[in-house]
């Protein structure tokens, strides 16, 4: 079994599995309506079904007009998903969408009229040298309008699409959401590698250039179709995934783990919060009641933060970025990690006895603000833990009064710093 035809069943495994869950919008439908279209655009590029497709209907290549059909409106589907989801009021009116399907409408139609009056109506192509049929009869007029009008048409939707994703993706974060967004963006990167490297060779042999150039096409261009649909694909099923049991289940366990040293800390600075505190070993073994024990966890961590009074130090922020160093905290992320090392300070302090007063802070929780539910709160904290190696050299740095390259020296707090 080859790789192309273990990535079109998982792809179809992926549609079959949401197609309870589709009916109840029609953005999920659309996305929906996209990875059906990506599957079968896939299926039809496997040698074995797209030959049998040309020779049921008599027509040569007719998989290939079938396939870049599906493509147009497989993007068109996927452009009206991105909008709908991420994009502006005005990406969204009613006769901007009227009119986006009608110039996909209309390009489809350019297609099969122009494959009509080709040669490769009725010439199959030596797919040993030619992934498509464009790229062998590229120096006929027709051949060439319909390339045209086919790259032109899907370059154009992914660059609207990835500008979309990739804005919106920094932003939803870690997210589910935000890594289908990145995904889809890399898929659509993809994309336009592909339109640009067939674009080159059908350019290529519309002038009569032979070569090594047009002998390795067939493999980079099924290599950058394949990663095309792979990657959107996978954005589109994973913020679907959070709500799949098991998805769901191995996300709590990972949360649980990744939010123990979190916890532990501020047990021991706040003894009072932990309703039953569990060693290591237990919490790392035991599979019951995830959700529920995840839920205590983020209460209990958000009561140890509540008792403690944050430590303000002028300066902080460009010590946080320093600490930070070559890997730069994103935009997002500064202001938590920031209100985290204060409340970090307080916890040391804590541990040690002392008695600090807040210093600039009216709140425990400025810059910290708590989600709206569970998965957000969770998502807050594990930027905490993701950047602790930053938060706890910050707070090392200000406890003993060092420098940092670029920042300022301040004067430490007293004490030593704990040792995590």
């Amino acid at each position: 079994m080859t790789v192309s035809t273990v990535a079109v069943t998982l792809l179809w495994i992926a549609v079959l599995a949401q197609v309870p869950s589709q009916w109840r919008a029609p953005t999920r439908l659309a996305v929906w309506g996209t990875m059906l279209l990506l599957a079968a655009i896939g299926t039809l590029d496997l040698t074995a079904v797209g030959a049998r497709l040309d020779a049921a209907s008599g027509l040569p290549n007719v998989a290939d007009l079938a396939q870049h059909v599906l493509a147009i409106i497989a993007a068109t589907l996927a452009r009206f998903s991105a909008v709908a989801i991420i994009g502006s009021p005005t990406q969204r009116a009613r006769w901007r969408v009227v009119r986006n399907w009608a110039v996909a409408v209309g390009s489809a139609a350019a297609l099969i009229v122009l494959f009509a009056v080709s040669p490769a109506r009725t010439q199959p192509t030596d797919i040993a040298r030619y992934a498509d049929f464009p790229m062998q009869y590229a120096s006929h007029p027709e051949v060439l309008a319909y390339w045209a009008i086919f790259a032109a048409y899907l370059g154009t939707t992914f660059v609207i699409i990835a500008r979309l994703a990739w804005r919106y993706g920094r932003t939803a974060g870690r997210s589910s959401l935000g890594r289908g967004l990145q995904l889809l963006g890399a898929g659509m990167v993809a994309g336009l590698a592909y339109l640009g490297y067939a674009s080159s060779v059908v350019a290529a042999r519309a002038v009569g250039v032979q070569g090594p150039f047009i002998r390795t096409a067939p493999g980079v261009i099924q290599a950058l179709f394949g990663a095309l649909i792979v990657l959107v694909a996978a954005g589109g099923v994973l913020p679907a995934t959070q709500h799949w049991p098991l998805v769901r289940q191995a996300g709590f366990y990972r949360s649980l783990r990744r939010l123990y040293p979190l916890w532990h800390g501020l047990c021991q600075a706040v003894p009072g919060i932990a309703l039953d505190p569990v060693p290591v070993w237990a919490d790392r073994l035991d599979p019951r009641d995830l959700q529920m024990r995840l839920y205590r966890r983020v209460i209990e961590i958000r009561d140890g933060y509540m008792a403690l009074c944050p430590v303000d130090v002028p300066g902080i922020e460009d010590t946080v970025r320093a600490a930070a160093g070559r890997h730069r905290l994103p935009a997002a992320d500064e202001a938590t990690v920031t209100a985290a090392t204060r409340l970090e300070l307080a916890r040391r302090a804590e541990l040690r006895g002392e008695v600090r007063t807040l210093t600039g802070i009216r709140h425990a929780d400025k810059e910290f603000t708590a989600g709206t539910d569970l998965d957000s709160e969770v998502r807050l904290l594990r930027v905490v833990a993701a950047h602790w190696a930053t938060i706890r050299l910050a707070a090392e740095t200000i406890e003993r009064g060092c420098r940092l390259p670029g920042v300022p020296g301040k004067a430490g707090l007293p004490g030593e710093a704990e040792v995590a």
